[in-house]
């Protein structure tokens, strides 16, 4: 489905009203590139005055949003350093925690949700906004945060309507989540580092994780058998289950185990039903993100069906909601989406322990018995 002309003008940072309103660069040419290794959904250009980046769609035919940005006040440019932020997802936090930029933090969704201690220091010691989601924005909140810039995640929606409301706020839209590698997630910590001049400083915390992931992936290429993993538990009867081209297909494959579906190509998650689950899975040698629960007893009380299945029976389900803090925020889905490497450590010690003898785990923890 093509995107809305009046959408892909409405997310112009500066709220542009005409592609006129943009830096003339198409008699330039871009003196560098920021290097991007695994990540398909952006790139960033630089020119002698600005730099631009670029969001793609998912199959990388079409650019979803242009984005200009300098260092001095300039005619259709964001002026970088951004110094007052507004975030609208605690996956950002990460980027916000490991970037240093507590301190140019003015507003957020929800602060309970959010596990970063720079942050948290930051909630503790002076005023910062929740302004809800991006479909429930509290606008007069946003506007007394005074926010430079929001950064949200990309959708395909109307956008126009709040964005007009917020002339003096630019709006960056972000797409990580349609990555399908692990590390191709975590590299969009450039695209954000790019609103604060810390592209150096990003490119040095990704590599980091890029090397320790590369090196994790390294130890499981010559493993002697490839343990069977079923993911997620039914919802409303119905279980959804990844595809082989997935982040979490990836992320299996890459700890050495075997995803039943890994041959369907397709990034989405499917609806099946649980006759077609139990087919496939009944003889799952490991388990993983069991949904909201942490005994193997509340899964037998909201569906007992689950005890067929081998995993469950020779209790070998684990859930990725070690570092839950008292609010339900769970930090797989904030650092977690960041550190793609300690994730990958979990599940090699998982269903490869010889491998990684001296490893505790840090976002996966076993079910429990009551």
């Amino acid at each position: 489905m093509k995107t809305p002309l009046v959408f892909l003008i409405s997310v112009c940072l500066l709220s542009c009203s005409s592609e006129q309103s943009k830096p003339n660069t198409s008699n330039s040419k871009a003196i560098d590139h920021l290097g991007i290794q695994y990540a398909k959904g952006f790139a960033v250009n630089y020119f002698e005055d600005c730099k631009e980046l670029l969001v793609f769609s998912a199959d990388g035919k079409d650019t979803l949003h242009t984005y200009y940005l300098a260092n001095e006040h300039r005619k259709g440019c964001l002026k970088t350093p951004v110094t007052k932020l507004a975030s609208l997802s605690s996956v950002y936090a990460a980027y916000i925690d490991v970037l240093d930029l507590a301190g140019v933090l003015v507003a957020v969704d929800e602060k309970d949700y959010i596990n970063a201690a720079s942050i948290n220091a930051e909630f503790n010691s002076r005023e910062i906004a929740e302004v809800g989601s991006l479909d429930k924005l509290n606008f007069e909140n946003l506007l007394v945060a005074e926010s430079e810039l929001l950064y949200t995640f990309g959708w395909q929606g109307e956008s126009s309507a709040f964005e007009t409301k917020l002339p003096n706020t630019a709006f960056a839209y972000s797409y990580e989540y349609l990555e399908e590698h692990p590390l191709g997630r975590a590299e969009w910590l450039k695209f954000f580092a790019c609103f604060f001049d810390k592209e150096r400083q990003a490119d040095s915390i990704f590599n980091q994780i890029k090397y320790a992931y590369e090196d994790l992936e390294r130890k499981t290429l010559q493993v002697q058998s490839r343990p069977k993993v079923l993911i997620n538990m039914p919802f409303n009867e119905q279980w959804h289950l990844p595809g082989g081209l997935s982040f979490s297909a990836q992320l299996i494959r890459d700890a050495g185990a075997f995803y039943p579906w890994e041959s369907n190509q397709s990034k989405e998650s499917t609806p099946l039903d649980f006759e077609v689950v139990f087919k496939q899975a009944f003889d799952c040698d490991f388990w993983i993100n069991a949904g909201v629960f942490s005994s193997y007893d509340q899964v037998l009380v909201t569906l007992p069906d689950m005890a067929l299945f081998n995993a469950f029976k020779n209790k070998q389900v684990f859930n990725n909601n070690a570092r839950t803090n008292l609010n339900g925020g769970n930090d797989y889905w904030e650092s977690g989406s960041l550190h793609v490497d300690e994730v990958l450590a979990d599940l090699i010690s998982i269903f490869h322990p010889d491998l990684l003898p001296n490893h505790t785990l840090k976002y996966y923890k076993p079910l429990v018995n009551e």
